[in-house]
C-alpha cells in the first residue's frame, strides 16, 4: 500500500485539478435539487396545485383541456398524478412541455421539462445542453466515485485525537473524511442513471382489437389493484401496438420510487402484466433504490440534509485541494540564477539571485530566510537582506567561518555569477510585530542580513524605528556604504569593538515602553546579552523577537530513548549520539528534513504519547507546551518513550 501511495495521491490529484470545476457544477446543481420535494411548492404554487374543487373532472377532459391549451404539442406521452387532494395533473406531449391542469380543468402553467428553477438545475446537472449528456455525466461520476475511493484508501491511516484537534491532518482531509461516504454514496447511485443500467423492461404488445378505451376507465382498473397509491405515473406507447405502462408507488412501498408496473391493453384493459415492486429484477429494484437515494426520496429530511452538506463540501474540498496543491507547488526548490556576487566585508558575500527567465519572484516578508540547496545533501538558511517590495531578486549574505559545517565555505568557494542555485519559497520565523508603534533593531555581526530587510521595510512604511549595528571593526561590517547611502542612515547607529569598548546595551535599549518592540540577530552569545539587558529593564517577552540560525540540539542530557510509530506499532531506540531522524532512517522510515537544527519546521512531527524535551527553535512557547509535535531532527525525550503520530 505504501508504495501504491505516490501515484494514488497523483491520480487523486490530476483527477481533481482536471475535473474539478465539472464536479464542481454537479454538486452545486445537486445541493439546489436536494429539498426540491419540499421547496418547488413553495416557489411555483400556483402552477402544482389549483384551487378546491368538489367535482373533479375526468382524466380524459383534463387531457382534453392541456390539448387545448397547447396546440399542436403533438402526441400524448405522459400523465402524471400525486395522491394528494387539489395537486394539479402533469400531462406532456410530444414537445417535451408538461400542461399543469387542476382537478376542476382550469390550466394553471404550461413549463418544458428544464425550465423553472429547478428545471434549470436539473439541465444543467445531467449536461442536457451537451448531445452526448448522459455519457459525461456517467463518466464524471464513475471519475469522481473512483477519486473517493482513492481518497479513502489514502486517508486509510487512522488520524490521532490530538491531530484531528489540531487540525494537522489538515483541512482537506478533514472535511474528506466527513464527507466521503457521502459523496461516494451519491455517485455510485448516479452512475446507473446516467448509463440506463437497470432500467425498466419493455412494454409488451397489445392484442385487443377495436378503439382505445377512456383513459379514466383504464385508471379505474390500475386502482383498483393498487388502491391508493403514493404516485401514478401513465407513459402512452409509442406504437398503438403496445402496451399503456402505469408506473405506481404503492401505498405500502419501501421507499418513495418503490415501483410497481401495470401494462393494459388500451383498447381491451386487459392486464397484460402485473409486477409489484418486490416481484421486479433484482438489477431493477437496485435501480430504483438508487435512484431514490441520489434523489433524496429515501430517508426524509435528516438524510437530505447530509446530502446538501455533502454536495456543498465538494467546492470546499476543491479549494482546500487546490491551495494544497499550490502550497506544494511553493515549497519545491526553485532554480534561480546567480546574477552577482558581491564582496560586502572583509568575510562577508552577498549573492543576488533572480528567475532565469526574469520572471517574478515569491514575494516575502521582512525577516524571511531562503533554504539553499547548496549541494545534494547540503541545504542551509540564509536570511533575505533586500527590500521586500522588490520581487525580481532575492539578496542574501553569507559570513566565511572558520567553524564552518560545509555551507559557507561552499557558497564562498564554489558558487560563482551565472551558477544556478535551488532555494524555497521565503519563509519567515521572525516576522515584525503588526501592532508595534515603535521597532528598537540590534544587529550584531551577519545578524545585519534580517534586521536589513527590517529596516527597509520600516522606512518604506513610515515606521519609527532605530538601528543598533554592532560589529568587530568597520571592515568587518557587511553592508555598510550601503546603509551610509540609505534614506534611513540617520537613524543606524555603528558600535565597533576593535578598540576594546562595547556598546552599553541599557543605554541603548532603555526601560520598557508599551507599543515598542526590539528584534535581535547574531551570535548567541550576543543576542542572550540584548534579552537579558531588556529584561532587567522591564520589558515584556512578547516585546522580544530574536532570529535563530540553529537549535539548542547540543543542550542537555542526550539520554538514550525508544519511540513507537502509532500505526504499526513498532519501537525503534535513539541511542545518546543518534537523532530520532537518523534513527528512524536506520529502519526505512523516512521524515523529511532540511535545517537538520529545528529551525526550518519541515520535520516537525505529531506526538501521541509522551513528553519531548524541545531543543528547537521553531515552535512557540505554546506549541512546546502542548507537547503534541516536536522536530526530531533536534529534540529527545524527556522519558523513556515517545508514540509518533507516523
Amino acid at each position: 500500500m505504501n508504495a501504491a501511495r505516490p501515484l494514488l495521491l497523483l491520480a487523486h490529484r490530476w483527477t481533481g485539478l482536471g475535473f474539478g470545476l465539472l464536479f464542481m457544477l454537479v454538486a452545486l446543481t445537486g445541493a439546489g435539487l436536494v429539498f426540491r420535494a419540499q421547496l418547488e411548492p413553495v416557489v411555483s404554487p400556483g402552477l402544482l396545485a389549483g384551487p378546491p374543487c368538489a367535482a373533479p373532472l375526468p382524466l380524459d377532459a383534463l387531457v382534453e383541456r392541456a390539448r387545448a391549451a397547447n396546440p399542436g404539442a403533438g402526441a400524448l406521452k405522459a400523465i402524471r398524478l400525486t395522491g394528494q387532494p387539489g395537486a394539479a395533473v402533469r400531462v406532456r406531449f410530444s414537445d417535451a412541455q408538461w400542461v399543469y391542469v387542476a382537478p376542476c380543468g382550469a390550466v394553471s402553467g404550461i413549463q418544458g421539462m428544464y425550465e423553472g428553477p429547478f428545471g434549470t438545475l436539473a439541465y444543467l446537472h445531467i449536461f442536457g445542453f451537451s448531445a452526448a449528456g448522459d455519457l459525461l455525466a456517467g463518466a464524471l461520476a464513475t471519475l469522481f466515485a473512483l477519486m473517493m475511493i482513492g481518497a479513502g484508501a489514502l486517508l486509510w491511516k487512522r488520524p490521532s485525537r490530538a491531530a484531528i484537534r489540531t487540525l494537522a491532518i489538515g483541512r482537506h482531509k478533514a472535511i474528506a473524511l466527513c464527507a466521503a461516504p457521502l459523496l461516494l454514496a451519491s455517485a455510485m447511485t448516479g452512475i446507473p442513471q446516467a448509463f440506463k443500467w437497470g432500467a425498466a423492461p419493455p412494454a409488451p404488445t397489445a392484442t385487443a382489437p377495436g378503439p382505445a378505451l377512456p383513459l379514466a376507465q383504464l385508471l379505474a382498473r390500475v386502482e383498483a389493484l393498487l388502491p391508493g397509491a403514493q404516485k401514478i405515473q401513465i407513459k402512452l406507447p409509442p406504437e398503438p401496438s403496445l402496451a399503456i405502462a402505469f408506473e405506481v408507488v404503492a401505498r405500502d412501498a419501501p421507499h418513495a420510487n418503490a415501483v410497481s408496473y401495470v401494462h393494459l391493453d388500451p383498447r381491451g384493459g386487459a392486464v397484460l402484466r402485473h409486477v409489484a415492486h418486490g416481484e421486479n429484477r433484482m438489477a431493477h429494484q437496485a435501480f430504483l433504490l438508487a435512484s431514490a437515494i441520489h434523489y433524496g426520496w429515501a430517508g426524509g429530511w435528516p438524510v437530505q440534509l447530509l446530502m446538501l452538506a455533502a454536495a456543498l463540501a465538494v467546492p470546499v474540498l476543491g479549494w482546500t485541494g487546490t491551495a494544497s496543491y499550490l502550497r506544494s507547488r511553493r515549497s519545491r526548490p526553485l532554480k534561480l540564477r546567480v546574477a552577482a556576487r558581491i564582496g560586502e566585508s572583509a568575510d562577508a558575500c552577498s549573492f543576488e539571485l533572480v528567475h532565469p527567465r526574469g520572471r517574478a519572484l515569491p514575494r516575502f516578508s521582512a525577516g524571511a530566510h531562503l533554504d539553499v540547496h547548496i549541494a545534494p545533501g547540503l541545504v542551509r538558511q540564509y536570511s533575505l537582506c533586500n527590500a521586500p517590495a522588490e520581487t525580481h531578486r532575492y539578496q542574501i549574505c553569507v559570513l566565511k567561518t572558520e567553524d564552518s559545517r560545509g555551507g559557507s565555505r561552499a557558497m564562498h568557494d564554489n558558487v560563482r555569477q551565472g551558477d544556478l542555485l535551488a532555494v524555497s519559497a521565503p519563509r519567515n520565523h521572525f516576522p515584525l510585530a503588526p501592532s508595534a508603534r515603535r521597532s528598537l533593531l540590534f544587529a550584531g555581526g551577519i545578524g545585519i542580513t534580517p534586521i536589513l530587510a527590517m529596516a527597509e521595510h520600516l522606512e518604506s512604511a513610515g515606521a519609527d524605528f532605530v538601528l543598533h549595528y554592532c560589529a568587530r571593526s568597520a571592515a568587518r561590517t557587511p553592508f555598510r556604504e550601503r546603509i551610509a547611502g540609505a534614506r534611513y542612515a540617520g537613524k543606524v547607529k555603528f558600535h565597533y569593538s576593535d578598540g576594546g569598548k562595547h556598546a552599553d546595551l541599557a543605554q541603548l535599549i532603555g526601560p520598557a515602553e508599551p507599543g515598542t518592540h526590539l528584534y535581535v540577530c547574531g551570535p548567541a552569545g550576543f543576542m542572550d546579552a540584548v534579552f537579558a539587558t531588556a529584561l532587567v529593564q522591564g520589558w515584556n517577552e512578547d516585546q522580544l523577537h530574536r532570529e535563530y540560525f540553529a537549535g539548542s540540539a547540543s543542550a542537555g542530557a542526550q539520554t538514550p530513548f525508544d519511540v513507537r510509530i502509532a500505526s504499526t506499532g513498532k519501537v525503534v531506540h535513539v541511542g545518546s549520539g543518534t537523532t530520532v531522524v537518523a534513527a528512524l532512517a536506520s529502519q526505512g522510515i523516512l521524515i523529511p528534513t532540511l535545517c537538520g537544527q529545528g529551525v526550518c519546521g519541515t520535520c516537525v512531527t505529531g506526538v501521541l504519547e509522551g513528553e519531548p524535551d524541545h531543543r528547537d527553535r521553531v515552535l512557540s512557547r505554546e506549541q512546546q507546551l502542548r507537547n503534541d509535535c516536536f522536530t526530531p531532527c533536534c529534540s529527545r525525550a524527556r522519558g523513556a518513550m515517545l508514540t509518533l503520530d507516523l
